[in-house]
């Protein structure tokens, strides 16, 4: 019977100095002698306790403004991408507004590529609906690219300098001669100028006027080879590459109509 009451008031201390060691109950000394330690036991097991329950608490706390944090870090890093994309995008813009023309109406996705048969044409991601019209010319920090020759709402279809049904007024950069430089499949122009034009190889050609299509002075090709003229002949053929790499274009920028 002792032994159960003894029992009793040991679980009664543990579980009260579980609670808080200034709530136990006053014992009689003889009582007390035998139970103190064990309040105290108790009471350090209840701080333990709390302490790990805080631990933990606070450990998943931490675990969700972790991922928080994760995923504010990843959204700012993906903002910050499309940011320095943004700035490439109107820097070439820019470039081109300061060094070709300034009539620039929009920077345009190329979104695929027509090859068939012997036309060479890009599709852009970006029509009638974006101020794209028929006849504006597309350029790109490298030289020039073409002319829209196809619009709908939100697509616009680009006859580069390399199709066969191209025309390019030309001149050389350095020198007069005001000529024609036509596509020339797969990837070259073949440009026909005035007999006394002073032009040799690695001479860069320039737009120059035809029909008003084209502004002065953009950055078309360079010479490659210069033809041996035939008796007679009134022109002077050359075969010129073009500046501008149509296959690894990822976007133009359009030009108004002059």
């Amino acid at each position: 019977m002792l032994r159960l009451v003894y029992l009793g008031y040991v679980l009664l201390a543990l579980a009260l100095s579980a609670l808080t060691a200034h709530t136990a109950p006053t014992l009689p000394a003889e009582v007390a002698a035998y139970t103190a330690p064990l309040f105290g036991i108790g009471h350090r097991i209840a701080q333990n306790l709390r302490s790990a329950g805080r631990y933990l608490f606070d450990r998943r706390d931490l675990r969700t403004e972790n991922a928080m944090l994760r995923d504010e870090v990843a959204w700012l890093k993906e903002g910050n991408l499309e940011l320095k994309v943004e700035v490439e995008r109107l820097r070439r813009a820019l470039e081109v507004r300061e060094s070709q023309a300034p009539n620039v109406v929009a920077v345009a996705p190329v979104i695929s590529e027509d090859t068939s048969g012997l036309y060479r044409r890009l599709i852009l991601g970006l029509g009638e609906a974006d101020g794209i019209k028929v006849g504006m010319p597309v350029t790109s920090s490298h030289g020039l690219v073409g002319v829209v020759i196809e619009t709908t709402a939100h697509r616009a279809v680009v006859r580069t300098i390399v199709d066969p049904e191209s025309r390019v007024g030309v001149h050389p950069a350095d020198a007069p001669g005001r000529g024609i430089a036509y596509g020339e499949p797969p990837a070259a122009l073949r440009a026909e100028l005035p007999v006394e034009t002073q032009v040799a190889i690695g001479d860069l050609l320039v737009t120059g006027s035809l029909r008003g299509l084209f502004p002065e002075g953009i950055p078309v090709a360079r010479v490659t080879e210069v033809l041996p003229r035939a008796p007679g002949a009134l022109r002077k053929v050359v075969r010129a590459e073009p500046l501008v790499k149509f296959g690894l274009l990822e976007e133009v920028v359009v030009l108004g109509k002059l």
